[in-house]
């Protein structure tokens, strides 16, 4: 907030924020005739679409008292706009050589309210300054002979020009002068003093009321103290610091792509060397670490000379291999990092600020639990065809068990000999009303250490991201770490910015781009399009191709490769793309699709202004990206390859489809277009309102336990959020992130988590929560892992559990009046070993599980000849699920005669049994329930009704036992013996009992169910619960509603 006053006096307290389209009717009102004679009539809301950066000025009432555009280039009148900096420099302006595409913005259009002309376009001016730390110009372009208004007069002044325009231009030092940076004296302590205690008073409290003083007076060669200077007072503050323990850091951190913060030594071991094996046992170039970009003698050599400066290193272990590739497994390592978790996701991901390209490391999912569920559809491909792995008994269901600790592989680390290279921020303090210009202090700090080219700092995890540590890259920490700061590197060239430019590819970029990519995995396919690039500048079928290269004192440090969007009407149907943009303000050649983007870690902060720049060059208002499940055909994924940048666009919803009867519509149908069958993807979006908008960084680790309906459901929404970045999301589930959910709500399909793509966005921790320790803020595993949280949600639901035998006396005619309801839905005690051939279905993995046994029981049915038919398959439960199990059983092959649906019963004379929620029918509907019914008998399924497990028989086997016959009570005589081949339970549903463990262990107030306010929040305020396992706390007098009544895909929306 900020005042302006009027040219009579009267002052307004004024906002100033990015202008949205609803503001256009109140800025066509501001317009006057001095405006269309300066910049000829304009399409307010065409400008805003696509302005880099409009600015609007509104005061206390949301009135709009000024706006102003601006974009990347002048006027199409002027010159074109992917050419502009020639055309200065042919016209000879004074500012020819120092302005450039990322110091320079033009204005075009400024309007303000009468009387207050001169104070909005000062303001606007300012804002705009601010919010572009880079920017050093704002140029005017007018028509020859046309001055500005008096508003702009004073601001923007006049270069020469040899044109037919005028050129006028504002600069950066006029109104948002850069900082004076000078070395600290014991004299700024007064200045200093209250700034400190205003925004914290703990150094105080822990050090002194001159713990700063002593810090400024205690400098030496290791220590320096600098302070920012305005007015003759000191704003700012940093201390620096040459002593750093480089040996922790490389524990704790992923560090590879910056040398471990060392400089190179001679013996450094930065490949792993493997023993002489036969061809047939020859490892995988996956398998070893990326090899070390060799010096290059270019003007820049000082930066080759750091090879983790340079060298962009390998993915190849989270971007999966050509032929088993999952490339949404391949957007995980651009997606929200993992935080220092006891067990985060692979520090190989880059981070969300696409930091770091690391070395070969496996994904959280593999390295710590074993590998997720959705490879289980390869692998009962590979079963189906004869590789299974329990074949020796066929009919016993295989384990479900987690994958053995013993197979985990620990990666290769590095190990450097250098001396550190690396100097720390201690601490940092700056006024509010100049945070933004926190990066002037960058330059002066490295002057102090010449020897030394890294500057880090660490941050607590719940400290927002402040404008300094914006130019910094954010390192991903590893899985064993476990400290609570973010670690943020910046290095000494990334202060090269008037040398950094992006331009079109050439021939003789082709080597460089090569060295660049070289430990990319799939690098083959960019530069397979690069040269197709130089040979044709188009594909074979005539598809324009684009490619960009960053290029800094003649070195390519990045590549950018784009191609028109050929199918933008399928985009527009199935995403929501206009949340983004409105569609009609964009001509379809605007549109990009991007396939390749790398660019090198010492760079990253100028990503976007590489894509603004992509934009602006390739004549493009939008660029999209996919990201494809791991089931898409290689054809579609192998086109793609994002080894950074994607933090750095939005993720687009996908819409709900409409079936439409295409025969039925003949020609009234939609386009083919529309209708065309495409795979799967979830889309990624950036334009150019986007590339000058930052995202607002949320450090805060928060773990979510379970992949529910309502975990899914919150990650979602989270990571939906298009102006929120979340880098420490982590789901822990007992088998990853699932492909589909097991869930009779039907609320995600395949194809819905397949839009999602959460895997590029979430860190996956497969394994079992079975302990919180509240005061730790740590989540247990089974396996003794631990996994540091600032919030969790507790989201597991409920399960189908293994059923306790009753115990009932069947051989003396028990019935099930003579049981209770805890009788009825009892679970088996987890402490006993249940028998091989009995499994509860919760999730896809029993799901493939189930349907892998069903077909090999089929196959041995058809070879004994329908042998031993009194066997048959039990599938015990009443829910939807149950109807849906036997479908799969019948779908396997199984036949209708070995499969009994045992219908546990709704109530008997004591009053209600089962609790499983279905109300005795889970269709609700007669007719749908007659019809089922109906279909069963047609197929051979026997149906019994009100039958209650009572007892089961079981056989020793190699590895434990297995039911060979199980015996009901029902309310009249009970079933004696029934021979049973497995047993498939979907009742009792109840809350796993080692959740319920770690709740009440953890003093969680647990009343049935566990308790939450109308905030989701237990009494715990960092924990928080949603879903079947939660109720009401008893002081809302609400226990006849809560999850039941609720849409668990909404509920935490």
């Amino acid at each position: 907030m900020t005042t302006v006053a009027s040219s009579h006096g009267p002052t307004e307290v004024i906002n100033a924020r990015r202008t949205e389209s609803v503001d256009a009717p109140a800025i066509l009102q501001l317009i006057a005739q001095r405006t269309h004679a300066q910049f000829g009539r304009v399409n307010i809301v065409h400008l805003i679409e696509k302005s880099n950066l409009s600015v609007t000025l509104s005061n206390e009432e949301n009135e709009v008292l000024g706006f102003a555009g601006f974009l990347d280039h002048p006027q199409i009148e002027v010159c074109d706009p992917a050419d502009w900096p020639s055309w200065m420099k042919e016209a000879k302006y004074d500012l020819a050589d120092k302005s450039t595409p990322l110091n320079s913005l033009f204005l075009h259009y400024f309007v303000a309210k009468d009387d207050y002309t001169i104070g909005c376009a000062s303001e606007i001016v300012r804002t705009v300054f601010n919010a572009v730390p880079e920017l050093r110009f704002i140029f005017l372009v007018l028509p020859l002979g046309t001055q500005p208004e008096p508003a702009l007069g004073e601001i923007f002044h006049p270069l020469k020009t040899e044109g037919h325009n005028s050129l006028y231009v504002c600069q950066r030092h006029n109104h948002v002068p850069l900082l004076h940076i000078r070395q600290a004296v014991v004299e700024d302590h007064d200045d200093l003093t209250p700034l400190f205690k205003r925004l914290n008073n703990n150094l105080t409290e822990t050090y002194g009321n001159y713990f700063l003083a002593e810090m400024i007076e205690a400098q030496d060669e290791d220590n320096h103290a600098l302070v920012a200077e305005v007015g003759g007072k000191a704003v700012g503050f940093m201390s620096i610091c040459s002593h750093v323990n480089v040996k922790f850091l490389q524990d704790c951190f992923e560090l590879n792509p910056f040398h471990g913060l060392c400089k190179p030594h001679e013996n450094d071991i930065l490949k792993e060397e493997y023993p002489e094996t036969s061809e047939t046992e020859e490892p995988s170039s996956s398998d070893s670490a990326p090899v070390q970009t060799v010096p290059s003698t270019t003007s820049v050599s000082e930066i080759r000379d750091q090879p983790s400066n340079v060298s962009i290193h390998s993915v190849s272990d989270v971007a999966d291999k050509p032929g088993t590739a999952s490339h949404e497994e391949r957007g995980s390592i651009l997606a929200p990092t993992p935080s220092d978790h006891g067990v985060t996701p692979a520090p190989s991901q880059a981070s969300l600020n696409g930091a770091v390209l690391t070395s070969c490391k496996p994904k959280l999912s593999e390295a710590h639990m074993g590998t997720s569920s959705a490879s289980l559809v390869l692998e009962e491909t590979l079963e189906e065809t004869g590789n299974s792995e329990a074949e020796e008994e066929e009919d016993v269901f295989l384990n479900d068990k987690l994958d053995s600790d013993t197979d985990k592989q620990h990666p290769f680390e590095p190990t450097y000999a250098g001396e550190s290279n690396v100097f720390s921020i201690q601490l940092f303090c700056i006024s509010e009303q100049f945070e933004m210009r926190s990066s002037d202090f960058l330059p002066e700090i490295f002057k102090f250490f010449p020897n030394k080219d890294i500057a880090v700092i660490t941050v607590p995890h719940l400290v927002p991201e402040f404008p300094l540590i914006q130019q910094f890259v954010r390192v991903t920490p590893k899985p064993i770490a476990n400290v609570p700061h973010e670690l943020y590197v910046f290095h000494r060239h990334g202060l090269i910015n008037s040398h950094f430019r992006v331009r079109l590819a050439c021939t003789v970029d082709y080597e460089q781009v090569e060295k660049l990519v070289a430990n990319i995995d799939m690098n083959e396919h960019l530069l397979e399009d690069l040269r197709r690039y130089n040979s044709a500048r188009r594909d074979a079928d005539g598809t324009e191709i684009q490619a960009y290269v960053a290029d800094c004192l003649g070195q390519i440090v990045g590549i950018c490769i784009i191609r028109r969007e050929e199918y933008i009407e399928h985009i527009r149907s199935h995403y929501n793309i206009e949340d983004f943009i409105y569609f009609n303000h964009h001509r379809r050649d605007e549109h990009g699709h991007l396939h390749h983007f790398v660019l090198n870690p010492i760079f990253q902060h100028y990503s976007k202004h590489f894509l603004k720049e992509v934009l602006r060059q390739g004549h493009k208002s939008c660029l999209y990206y996919p990201l494809y499940p791991n089931y898409t055909e290689q054809d579609c994924v192998n086109k793609h390859s994002l080894a950074t940048g994607l933090n750095f666009m939005v993720p687009v919803r996908a819409r709900r489809q409409i079936d439409y009867p295409l025969e039925e519509l003949g020609i009234n149908a939609p386009s083919k277009r529309v209708t065309a069958k495409f795979p799967l993807y979830a889309l990624n979006h950036i334009n150019r309102k986007l590339t000058l908008e930052p995202k607002v960084t949320i450090n805060a680790r928060v773990v979510v336990i379970g992949a529910s309906d309502v975990g899914i459901a919150f990650l979602e929404s989270i990571c939906f959020c298009p102006h929120l970045r979340f880098n420490n999301l982590t789901l822990i589930s007992k088998r990853g992130l699932p492909d589909s959910l097991h869930s009779s709500a039907l609320s995600y399909t395949s194809d819905d988590l397949a839009y999602l793509s959460l895997r590029s966005w979430v860190n996956v921790v497969q394994g079992i929560m079975t302990a919180i320790d509240r005061s730790k803020k740590q989540v247990v595993m089974s396996d003794g892992a631990r996994v540091s949280y600032d919030h969790l949600i507790l989201c597991t639901g409920q399960q189908y559990q293994i059923p306790a035998p009753t115990g009932a006396d069947v051989e003396n005619s028990a019935t099930n009046h003579d049981l209770s309801k805890s009788a009825v839905n009892r679970p088996l005690d987890i402490n006993l070993p249940a028998p091989e051939n009995v499994m509860a279905l919760n999730d896809d993995w029993n799901l493939v599980r189930l349907r892998q046994w069903g077909t090999k029981m089929s196959a041995k049915m058809d070879k004994e000849n329908n042998q031993d038919t009194a066997s048959a398959v039990v599938v015990y439960g009443r829910t939807f699920d149950a109807y849906v199990t036997v479908q799969d059983l019948l779908s396997s092959g199984v036949q209708g005669s070995r499969i009994v649906l045992a219908r546990p019963p709704t109530h008997n004379s004591n009053g209600a049994l089962c609790d499983d929620g279905c109300n005795g029918d889970p269709f609700n509907e007669p007719i749908i329930s007659d019809a089922v019914a109906a279909g069963l008998t047609a197929a051979g399924v026997r149906v019994l009704d009100d039958h209650v497990l009572a007892r089961w028989d079981v056989e020793p086997t190699n590895t434990g036992t297995k039911i060979t016959a199980v015996a009901f009570t029902t309310p009249t005589k009970p079933l004696l013996s029934l021979p049973c081949l497995g047993l498939v339970s979907l009742h009792p549903r109840r809350i796993d009992h080692r959740t319920f463990l770690a709740c009440n262990d953890a003093c969680l107030v647990f009343d049935g169910r566990l308790a939450i306010d109308s905030n989701f929040k237990t009494n715990d305020p960092a924990i928080r619960a949603a879903g079947s396992m939660t109720k009401y706390a008893r002081r809302y007098h609400a226990d006849g509603y809560g999850s039941k009544h609720e849409n668990f895909k909404f509920v935490l929306f």
